[in-house]
Order: C-alpha cells, then sequence, then structure tokens
C-alpha cells in the first residue's frame, strides 16, 4: 500500500517520495513509482544478471560518453530505456537482454575519438568530417569487444548505424546480417535524436517522430522492429524526456 505523510506519498518499493502522485498500479495490484515501475517491467533483473566489476566499467564508460556530449545529455540512458522498451516487446530475452542493455548504454563510446571540433560542430559537417564522424562505431567496437563480457554487446556498438537496406554504416550490412539488438537499437536511437532538441532544430512531438520512423521501414530499419515499435507507442510515448533507468 502507499503511505502517506502530510499528504506526501513514497514508494513502497524504493522508499523514495512521488512527486506530483506519479505513481502507476501493478498488475498485482500493488504500486510503484515510475523509476521502480519501470525496472520492474522492462529490465527484468538485468542489471542484477550484470557481474558488479562490468557494472561499474559500464557506469564509467556511460559517464565519460555523456560528458562528451553535453549538449544532449542523458542521450545514453534515454535511448537504453527506449531499447529495453522495445526489445522486451520484440521477444529478447536473457543475456540476449543483457547484451541489449550493454550495447545500448556503450553505444557512442567511439565518440572518444572523435576530435571535438568535429563531434560540437554547428551546422553541417564536411565530406571529410562526415568520414571521422562515421568512423565511431568501429572505434567503439575496438575499444569494446576485447572485454569478453561486452562481445556481443560490441557488435551492437559496431552496427548501431547500419540500415536494413544496406545502405548504412560502417560495413554495409543489410536485412538479417544485422544484428536483431543492432536493429531495435537503432529505432530506439532515431526516436531519442528526433524527440530532443538540438543547436540546429527544435525537438519534435512524438508523433511527428514517430511518422518519421515509420517512413523509413524497409529503409533505414527493420520492418519486424518497426511493428514492434507501433506496438510499444504508448509505453515509448510515456517515457519521452523521461529517465527511469538506474545508473
Amino acid at each position: 500500500m502507499m503511505q502517506a505523510q502530510e499528504d506526501v506519498l513514497f514508494c513502497p518499493h524504493c522508499g523514495a517520495k512521488i512527486e506530483d502522485n506519479r505513481y502507476i498500479k501493478r498488475a498485482d495490484g500493488t504500486y510503484r513509482c515510475e523509476h521502480c515501475y519501470f525496472a520492474d517491467t522492462h529490465l527484468e533483473d538485468v542489471v542484477d544478471e550484470i557481474e558488479t566489476s562490468y557494472l561499474v566499467t559500464l557506469e564509467a564508460f556511460v559517464s565519460a560518453i555523456d560528458a562528451r556530449e553535453h549538449e544532449v545529455g542523458n542521450h545514453s540512458l534515454r535511448v537504453t530505456q527506449f531499447a529495453m522498451i522495445m526489445g522486451h516487446i520484440h521477444g529478447i530475452m536473457g543475456r540476449d537482454l543483457v547484451d541489449l542493455y550493454c550495447g545500448a548504454l556503450l553505444h557512442d563510446i567511439g565518440k572518444i575519438g572523435v576530435p571535438d571540433s568535429v563531434l560540437h560542430k554547428e551546422g553541417p559537417l564536411t565530406t571529410e568530417e562526415q568520414a571521422i564522424m562515421h568512423g565511431h562505431p568501429e572505434i567503439g567496437h575496438r575499444i569494446i569487444s576485447h572485454i569478453g563480457y561486452f562481445a556481443k554487446a560490441a557488435e551492437i556498438i559496431r552496427n548501431h548505424h547500419e540500415h536494413f537496406d544496406g545502405t548504412g554504416y560502417p560495413l554495409g550490412l543489410k536485412g538479417s546480417e544485422i544484428p536483431v539488438g543492432a536493429r531495435v537499437f537503432a529505432v530506439a536511437d532515431a526516436l531519442d535524436a528526433l524527440t530532443v532538441k538540438r543547436p540546429y532544430r527544435e525537438a519534435l512531438s512524438f508523433e511527428e517522430a514517430q511518422r518519421a520512423i515509420l517512413s523509413a521501414s524497409g529503409k533505414n530499419f527493420d520492418p519486424t522492429v518497426i511493428e514492434t515499435f507501433v506496438k510499444a507507442t504508448n509505453e515509448l510515448k510515456g517515457y519521452v524526456g523521461k529517465i527511469m533507468l538506474y545508473a
């Protein structure tokens, strides 16, 4: 049961104060704050399955990534959140879900090797600058792949900019050649990119972003993942702009 003290609600699971009565009733009749509800529903003990030493490594890497891209702070956490929602609905389970979680959090680790002059440039990149930026998936793969625990996550990192029709980078993979985790993540990444304000454009609404993503089905994105994206509409929309992951 929710506990009240001077009309202030507290989550019975973590004890955190629930702002503006933002709590959710679970199927078993108990209540959770939004953070705990998200963890119970979508993380499925994923974090608990990661050994402590690797979890500490993840947190350090994520801090380094988002520190570099301060103008879109917490991007790695937001996009991982979307990936976990979609991964769960898409039927990704067990260790594959752990790999998706790790790969999503670390997807931009390769940008550590991209010069600030390119990473933070306002306006269009030159052809040479685009080539430098397009190298970040391979850099990320090199950084992570030698850590055995993250071997499959490294493949998500390497392939998260591949397109379903083969027009992506760095390898030009297409269709099922692209790991399913990377195909799911690509849609999650696009959703965050479109719904966050950038120096060169305003953020799109969820509906506008969804239309743009749906229009790229079969081109940038796997049609079966797009079906999952549509099924997840209500949940994804509810988490745009929020951070529910514990990191």
